[in-house]
């Protein structure tokens, strides 16, 4: 890289917020793949949208570019309230490209969308072909009017479609690839010509594009890649995203694109951006995805492994939004209508959605943060019985216990269940059951407990009808309650009120702690609400 081009890019960053704090007004749940459905841009809960387009939509022909379908979404999207990301994608290239770059003539991803097939990312042609738009695009945002409406631009490298990379062996050779009249044949592939590649895609984004917006980096990127920009990531330059959130990650390898949410911005270095892999149902473009547990548990707890890794803006997709908005979820071969199914899923959805919007973005800031709270699981194996990762790649190694927020479980006799109670309440993928007599501790964060000004302490526990009768204790500060269970069948919520000023610690380390009574205590979630 040109560290003069980067340094004079730098200078120009005044443009826009290198806060790795996102505002308040730019936090939550960001409503995607909607089409014209912008009525459910209207929740409470919604932030904001998404602007995509595809390369060739704005690309057209060799230094001629049209980037008004950008402007005009942006410009909608600020019209109504709403904030938004911006993403360029690849499935789809120039038409004039094929006239100049080799192609093979199958399409070497799902995503390839282009009837001729797949262009040679990695001949010069159309890696100059991408650069340029890109140089353009910036040059765009520097004079938009509507550059405030966007929390960032998404770093898509548009290689194979728009996230893939690998070659086919039988496609590496150049000989197999068809070489339009005057063009040249390029070079066999090989992994290092796509990682000059993705340098050099990033490089673009940071020296251009960086000046007028926030550049979202896809959490798959090589480790090499990352190490060079390693400044940008610690300043809040470059912040994450990722499309394959789940409930957990799939398999150990996909774990390293969580490790670097939860190490770069739950710490406050930078800002997330998440997105899901499928729907709580399981669908998507290649779906349907297994799911081991119940669609509004899937969602839910999609969300809180987003929070516990400090995103702060959580997408969804409308499908799912739909739920919460009429009951209703219609998808390929998963079909849900409240009025008819009665399964209660639309408050599920909707309490999902507003928790996480209450909670995003305030994982740096226990000060300011409405809460605090632990969600109780324990999991050293992926559940989802996925075809394409085998049983030993399913294997977790960081991402095996609770989830967590501001607040902490200490260590404990507790063990670790999953598929609890009914199917149609959301807490139930994971719980952690506590023994008979026996305590759990939870410690705060300490910059949280001295800004509380009093609270409550809100305890979900599960209440089998066969428990009826039987107790449990919670203490925090000077405050005592004992619960009773009333054997309802489901999980409950119990309410300890705690006094004005900053929450006191009980015992060492312990803000409440937590006794189960002559029955084991079946645990969800322990929260605490700021007054």
């Amino acid at each position: 890289m040109d560290m003069r081009a980067f340094w004079v890019a730098g200078l120009c960053v005044a443009s826009w917020s290198l806060r790795a704090v996102p505002p308040p007004e730019t936090r939550g749940v960001y409503a995607i793949w909607y089409g014209d459905e912008y009525d459910l841009l209207g929740a409470p809960y919604i932030v904001g949208g998404q602007v995509v387009v595809q390369w060739a939509d704005v690309d057209k022909g060799e230094g001629r570019y049209d980037f008004s379908p950008i402007e005009t979404e942006t410009r909608k999207l600020k019209r109504l309230g709403k904030k938004t990301t911006v993403q360029i994608n690849g499935n789809s290239k120039p038409a004039w490209l094929f006239a100049r770059v080799p192609h093979h003539p199958e399409k070497l991803s799902a995503q390839v969308q282009d009837r001729q097939g797949t262009l040679m990312y990695w001949h010069p042609v159309h890696l100059g072909a991408y650069t340029n738009m890109l140089g353009a695009f910036a040059d765009f945002l520097a004079r938009s009017p509507d550059r405030d409406a966007v929390i960032g631009i998404r770093l898509n490298f548009n290689a194979i479609g728009t996230e893939h990379f690998a070659v086919p062996h039988e496609a590496m050779d150049p000989e197999t690839w068809i070489v339009p009249p005057g063009g040249t044949r390029g070079q066999p592939w090989s992994a290092q010509s796509a990682l000059a590649y993705e340098r050099a895609v990033v490089e673009t984004f940071v020296n251009r594009l960086s000046p007028h917006a926030r550049i979202l980096v896809r959490n798959n990127v090589r480790p090499e890649v990352e190490e060079r920009f390693r400044p940008q990531i610690e300043t809040g330059k470059l912040g994450w995203f990722h499309t394959s959130s789940e409930a957990e990650p799939r398999s150990a390898s996909t774990e390293i694109q969580y490790r670097r949410f939860y190490e770069d911005c739950r710490s406050g270095k930078t800002v997330g951006y998440a997105e899901p892999w499928a729907s709580a149902w399981g669908d998507h473009g290649g779906g349907p995805d297994p799911r081991w547990c119940s669609p509004p548990q899937w969602n839910y707890w999609r969300s809180l492994i987003d929070l516990h890794c400090g995103v702060a803006f959580v997408a969804v997709y409308a499908s799912d939004l739909r739920v919460a908005a009429e009951g209703s979820y219609h998808q390929k071969g998963h079909q849900y209508d409240e009025a008819r199914d009665r399964r209660g899923y639309r408050q599920e959805f909707e309490a999902a959605f507003r928790f996480t919007s209450k909670y995003a973005g305030y994982h740096a800031s226990p000060e300011e943060s409405p809460g605090a709270w632990v969600a109780f699981r324990e999991n050293s194996t992926a559940l989802a019985e996925n075809p394409k990762v085998p049983p030993k790649g399913r294997r977790l190694s960081v991402f095996t216990g609770d989830y967590d927020f501001l607040m902490e479980r200490l260590p404990d006799k507790t063990a670790g269940e999953h598929n609890v109670g009914p199917e149609n309440q959301r807490q139930g993928a994971w719980a952690r059951v506590l023994p008979a007599g026996e305590s759990m501790r939870l410690k705060a964060d300490d910059r949280f407990a001295a800004s509380l000004r009093g609270g409550d302490v809100l305890v979900t526990y599960l209440d089998p009808a066969e428990d009826a009768g039987n107790t449990f204790g919670i203490a925090a500060g000077p405050t005592r309650l004992t619960v009773s269970f009333a054997g309802r069948g489901g999980w409950q919520t119990a309410s300890l009120r705690l006094p004005p000023g900053p929450m006191r610690k009980i015992s060492g380390d312990a803000h409440i702690k937590i006794t189960a009574g002559p029955r084991p205590l079946h645990m969800h979630m322990v929260e605490i609400v700021r007054q």
